[in-house]
């Protein structure tokens, strides 16, 4: 089945408020020496981002009528550009909120709509697009010279 994707005639949410936070995934156990054991709970968690938006009282209908039908009453997961440092990139999502348990008028045309989403598998880059833009636009060569010289200057 396809997945529903968020209606291109709607605007981006709000930049206000606009925060990525990834659940974390780690497990922490403080060892009686004082020192702590750390490790990876879970290969892949959930990000979760609050997002408000404004809209026309035409494109608040719209909206409305998206949540109630196309997503099952704020149940199905959707397709939505989601704002990243790589820029605006397609995601899995869907709410964690309803969006219309948190609606109000805020002028005599424009509703404001608030609810929390939850990112399926935020997209980051793979290891490769690291290394690569870890070592642009230097060569190899002197990548290992400034490695070489900054373990030497932590050494002294």
């Amino acid at each position: 089945m396809a997945l529903i994707k968020y209606p291109a005639e709607l605007p981006a949410p709000q930049l206000d408020g606009y925060a990525l936070k990834k659940l974390d995934n780690r497990i922490r156990t403080e060892m009686a020496s004082g020192r702590a054991r750390q490790r990876r709970r879970f290969a892949r968690v959930p990000t979760e981002l609050p997002v408000k938006w404004k809209l026309l009282a035409n494109e608040a209908a719209i909206f409305e009528g998206f949540v109630t039908h196309a997503l099952s009453d704020a149940i199905a997961w959707f397709s939505a550009e989601v704002l990243t440092p790589q820029g605006l990139i397609p995601h899995t999502v869907r709410f964690i909120t309803h969006p219309l348990s948190d609606c109000k008028p805020i002028g005599p045309h424009t509703w404001e709509y608030s609810a929390r989403i939850e990112i399926e598998d935020r997209i980051v880059l793979t290891e490769e697009q690291t290394v690569a833009g870890l070592l642009d636009p230097n060569t190899l060569q002197q990548f290992s010279r400034g490695v070489a010289r900054a373990v030497d200057s932590y050494q002294e």
